[in-house]
């Protein structure tokens, strides 16, 4: 019997597909909801001419693993030095965090051509530990009012030669760098769509990055490809006199997007974009107010950054 206890550990990785060995102690990821598939194979089949009928032995190819998991979004505590998990959005498309020293940790899409990130993951379920390189993915995020904001995370590894998976007793985690988040409301988070303080109940970023296995002659490896970033925002509908967004919906209009959250350095996180072309408004009914669910793409016409965090 294996008691359901989870921890992991996650840390970049120098060269891809190189275990970098990462710890409790310094690599500890604060999660929820972790789930992991230990080894994920398709079957080879041979197809043999057979005098009987029924199957026939296939052959396992492809060997993979993935995980999938949350994690709250705080700042690091200081200013200008990265949260943690922006170490992961760096293997889910992201470059790493441009750091500018007491004031600011930014981070973007990888531009095309650049080399994707990638981590080492090991992670226990009680005395199990498991092992995953190469790992790459894609995440989204949450900000919903009443709860506390959250990214999930999704990644696809390579299964290492040796060791993959081993009893082995977790000890010394620790989760000092992975500060309290706070909760998404009105005294601490502020949305501006095209420069208007929408009441929001929602904003959900899916970062739409495509991950695939490539398993050819000489090349074995998790391809980050590109991207397409969508979103899911719910507000009040405002009166049209004072912001009109079915104009921009029947325009095609870009228009920027802002989420602020958080008020003491620190602990300051923004969502920034600012050619966000507004695909889709469907109307519903909470507390007898009117409510807009706007269906939003994140564009990079004009060479814009399609989407932008800092921690501050």
């Amino acid at each position: 019997m294996v008691d359901v206890r989870r921890v992991v550990a996650a840390k970049p990785e120098a060269v891809y597909g190189t275990d970098i060995v990462p710890t409790l102690a310094d690599d500890a990821i604060m999660t929820r909801n972790y789930s992991i598939v230990p080894l994920e194979v398709d079957q080879l089949q041979r197809n043999l001419d057979n005098r009987a009928y029924g199957a026939t032995k296939g052959k396992p190819t492809n060997k993979r693993m993935r995980s999938s998991y949350e994690v709250e979004l705080a700042g690091s505590g200081t200013a200008g030095t990265a949260p943690p998990w922006m170490k992961l959005l760096a293997a889910c498309g992201m470059a790493a965090p441009v750091l500018v020293a007491t004031t600011s940790a930014t981070q973007k899409f990888a531009a095309a051509g650049a080399v994707p990130g990638s981590l080492s993951e090991y992670s226990w379920v009680e005395n199990q530990q498991r092992k995953m390189i190469g790992a790459r993915g894609t995440y989204s995020l949450d900000f919903t009012a009443g709860q506390v904001p959250f990214a999930n995370l999704q990644f696809t590894g390579l299964v290492p030669a040796a060791s993959a998976r081993v009893v082995s007793a977790p000890t010394g985690a620790d989760f000092t760098d992975w500060q309290e988040p706070l909760e998404v409301n009105n005294a601490n988070t502020i949305l501006l769509l095209d420069g208007f303080a929408a009441v929001t109940r929602s904003l959900t970023i899916d970062a739409g990055v495509s991950v695939n296995l490539r398993n050819l002659i000489g090349a074995r490896y998790v391809r980050r490809g590109n991207h397409s970033a969508s979103g899911r925002l719910m507000i009040e509908a405002p009166s049209s006199a004072t912001k009109d967004y079915l104009a921009s919906l029947d325009d095609g209009a870009l228009i920027p997007i802002t989420l602020t959250h958080g008020t003491a350095a620190g602990n300051i996180l923004e969502l920034s974009a600012t050619k966000v072309q507004v695909t889709n408004i469907t109307e519903s009914a909470e507390d007898d107010i009117l409510m807009f669910n706007m269906d939003l793409l994140f564009t990079t016409d004009g060479g814009a950054d399609d989407l932008v965090i800092t921690a501050k």
